[in-house]
């Protein structure tokens, strides 16, 4: 952040980021613009924020000639599952989204860039999931309306710099989740109030590239052992990132099953996403409401059966298995 920012710009900030919608927002800054110093060592910020305006007005416009203003915060579900992405400012949530995805949230070294929710898709291993980038999660305002959006998650991915205080940032996340009723899925014990959603948390410690920081992740591991799942990852090395989403799949308990129509090969390509201890049954409903009213057979090949072994409704389905369905 630049040096020599008056008072005045501070106050500015603080109304931009209680703004309510692009209409307000983009007055807001315009004001804040008013406040920055004009010398070289400002002229990044002005220019992210100049970029950030234009966006605004537009925004703005189309809302005074919708007559209404529609919540960015309504984002429908699309691909197999929902994964929300949280975190303090420039942990790397925007730079995971625009690596991964189809998206292009605006990416930068300065804090609060990420001011609107923004989603993108993404296949791994042959299954479709929706990422969504989020705000920053700031205990002096967050949009209501976020919380609204997270509780819709199939999964949580908190992310943290390691290199900036980490642990106070998962303790300011934590808090503010918790504050709005959010809590992760294997603390229920702990939280016995009947208005929190518990929703499977996964903990990306971001930015371990550099010599040495391996040490410093295990020390926070440590620290945070108690029921936390971090993984370590560098976004900008590209480390761990399978890794991280070979977790994230089995933290929601997803398995890709195959159909394989009678005497035809399964189509590899195209596999049903069911949840882990998922039927026959659950599968066939899956394929076609027929298959479930009229199925009289299955022939199964995968993990522990033999190939084309006939099952009933209730055989528990495993990630990899194909069916064949007969009628």
């Amino acid at each position: 952040m630049p040096t020599n920012l008056p008072p005045e710009y501070f106050e500015a900030e603080r109304k931009f980021k209680e703004a309510s919608n692009p209409i307000e927002k983009a007055a807001a800054l315009e004001e804040l613009l008013g406040t920055i110093p004009k010398h070289k060592g400002t002229d990044k910020l002005r220019a992210e924020y100049r970029k950030k305006l234009s966006k605004l007005k537009s925004l703005a416009q189309q809302s005074k000639k919708a007559g209404r203003y529609d919540s960015h915060y309504h984002i429908e579900k699309e691909g197999a599952a929902r994964i929300v992405v949280v975190g303090a400012p420039n942990s790397g949530k925007s730079s995971l989204i625009a690596s991964l995805t189809n998206a292009k949230p605006e990416v930068s070294n300065y804090p609060y860039t990420t001011w609107l929710p923004t989603p993108g898709m993404m296949e791994y291993h042959n299954i479709h999931l929706q990422l969504i980038d989020t705000p920053p999660l700031n205990k002096e305002h967050v949009e209501p309306e976020l919380f609204e959006l997270i509780k819709t998650a199939d999964l949580i991915l908190l992310m943290l710099d390691l290199q900036e205080s980490p642990l106070e940032q998962f303790d300011d996340c934590i808090n503010i989740l918790i504050e709005h009723h959010i809590a992760f899925a294997s603390k229920k014990e702990e939280y016995k109030e009947q208005r929190i959603k518990f929703i499977p948390f996964v903990l990306a410690i971001n930015k371990v590239e550099a010599k040495g920081l391996e040490e410093e992740f295990d020390v926070l591991n440590d620290l945070l052992r108690d029921g936390w799942l971090l993984i370590p990852i560098s976004i900008k090395e590209n480390y761990n990132i399978d890794r991280l989403f070979d977790i994230i799949i089995r933290e929601m308990e997803l398995i890709r099953v195959y159909s394989k129509p009678p005497g035809e090969d399964a189509d590899k390509s195209q596999p049903f996403i069911l949840k882990r201890g998922s039927t026959v049954e659950t599968f066939a409903a899956k394929v076609h409401k027929d298959f479930l009213v009229n199925l009289k057979s299955a022939r199964i090949w995968g993990k522990y059966v033999f190939d084309g072994q006939q099952v009933g409704r209730n055989h528990v389905l495993n990630d990899g298995d194909v069916v064949e369905l007969h009628l």
